[in-house]
């Protein structure tokens, strides 16, 4: 029998391992905004200097001196922002890329205030596979970064200079994203969990420039709006997926992600997003209708049916709606028609609904040949186009992303600010027509059937209720 277990060299007693794997990157990008926390980091810099007074750290004082400050202020931002939470950084010096906090002063740093006892610590956990019979080999390892989390100790010394793990981001501030566009690794799988690929270095080229170009202008654009109703949004970071492919070209994924990373509105739940503000205005969120569908039959020259729900199929009706939407989902992010239901997607379904899906009831299998009866274009997915090339959820992302990154420029172009939650924009409610207008205007630049831009369904999500939109 082979069993799942999680083996770390823990300092501290043992946490479980859900807490260990659901850290949050620990990005090194804060630093102290309020004189509270300028205060402490003060104090915090005080003691680590006299922890690291008779290491090899100080073989040029006056240099490393002054690049500790600034580490202290990052680390303290990411610890206290977590929420008494664990987050994660890897030692490796290659992950230290770019501007800001070098491998050099994070190491020293962590190892001082691992002895002030400042913060919990985790070293290299690692996932791995145990056998207890004797039939077949053992599975292969995999190193986790090391965890950190702050003691009590840290937690007391904040809240000695007002700083409580509640109102840490009020006083640390992130800025903007100093590197707004990232290419990373194709994601894996680590016992049923997707993992996020590792963070790639690359050299730029024009394309990349005008990318990252055009996040720097949103950011910059938005930063000068002011967001309430409990909307935390410190600037986009745009990721792009698969950059270890040999034909990687920046299209592949592509979407917007809110910062910080573990904590703003994309977060939150669609009802909640629709009690925040921008300028003080109500909002409204517009929802591309089955985005991906209508971007798969764009592929192949088709416009998806506009009238009719493409989720209510004949011989399954209104109630089944949500399960065929997720067979469609599960569909595009398999390389074919789905046949068997992944744990996962067992998983979120059962979170979300309150209960399991009745799998008896919906086989796949069955279940898909009345989804693709209906949709017989999905038989395609998983084949080549026309062009030769087969592909993936990564150029559905894509696609998406595209329109929705051309909407929101359009938008600023004439000052309206927007918000991306991935395929919707949050606009002002008074800027509602304007927005759906965008969106419509960016798909149909994206799409032509016939030289006819091709035109996505869209619903309106208020504080009134839902409503599709009408042009």
């Amino acid at each position: 029998m082979l069993k799942h277990a999680l083996s770390a060299a823990p300092e501290t007693e043992a946490s479980n391992g859900d807490e260990l794997r659901d850290a949050a990157f620990a990005s090194l990008e804060g630093h102290a905004g309020t004189e509270a926390a300028q205060a402490l980091t003060e104090a915090v810099n005080e003691l680590v200097l006299n922890q690291l007074a008779h290491t090899e750290f100080f073989g040029e004082p006056r240099a490393n001196r002054k690049k500790l400050k600034p580490a202290i202020a990052a680390f303290l931002a990411d610890l206290l922002s977590a929420e008494g939470k664990w987050v994660y950084r890897s030692l490796k010096k290659d992950s230290f890329t770019g501007p800001g906090v070098g491998a050099r002063a994070f190491i020293a740093l962590q190892q001082a205030m691992r002895e002030l006892g400042f913060v919990d610590h985790y070293g290299g956990v690692v996932s791995q596979w145990v056998q207890f019979d004797e039939s077949g080999p053992a599975l292969a390892n995999r190193r986790w970064a090391a965890r950190y989390r702050p003691t009590n100790k840290l937690i007391a010394l904040a809240g000695e200079h007002g700083i409580s793990l509640d109102n840490a981001l009020d006083h640390f501030d992130y800025g903007l994203p100093k590197q707004p566009l990232q290419k990373r690794a194709a994601s894996t799988w680590d016992g049923g969990r997707k993992v996020q690929g590792r963070r790639l270095k690359f050299e730029h080229t024009d394309l990349s420039l005008k990318l990252e170009a055009d996040v720097r202008e949103l950011n910059e654009f938005l930063a000068k709006q002011t967001f309430g109703g409990g909307c935390i949004h410190r600037g986009y970071v745009r990721i792009f997926q698969n950059g270890d492919a040999a034909d990687f070209n920046w299209d592949q994924g592509g979407r917007l992600y809110s910062q910080p990373a573990d904590k703003n509105y994309q977060q939150q739940s669609g009802e909640s997003r629709l009690d925040m503000t921008i300028n003080g205005s109500p909002v409204v969120e517009i929802d591309l209708r089955a985005s991906y569908l209508t971007i798969f039959y764009a592929w192949h020259g088709l416009q998806l049916d506009r009238e009719q729900d493409p989720y209510v199929i004949p011989g399954l009706g209104e109630e089944a709606r949500a399960v065929v939407k997720l067979w469609v989902a599960a569909t595009f992010g398999s390389t074919g028609p789905l046949h068997k239901w992944p744990t996962v997607i067992l998983e979120d379904y059962e979170e979300e609904h309150g209960h399991p899906l009745d799998t008896n009831r919906y086989p796949p299998v069955q279940l898909g040949e009345l989804i693709i009866k209906h949709h017989p274009l999905l038989r395609q997915w998983g084949q080549p186009l026309k062009d030769g090339r087969v592909r993936t959820w990564a150029d559905l992302m894509f696609d998406e992303s595209r329109v929705v990154v051309a909407a929101m420029q359009g938008l600023m172009r004439d000052g309206v600010p927007s918000l991306a939650v991935h395929d919707s924009l949050i606009v002002p409610e008074q800027h509602e027509r304007q927005g759906a207008m965008a969106l419509m205007a960016a798909f149909g630049g994206q799409f032509r059937v016939n030289q006819v831009p091709v035109s996505p369904s869209l619903k309106i999500n208020s504080r009134q209720g839902k409503r599709l939109f009408v042009p």
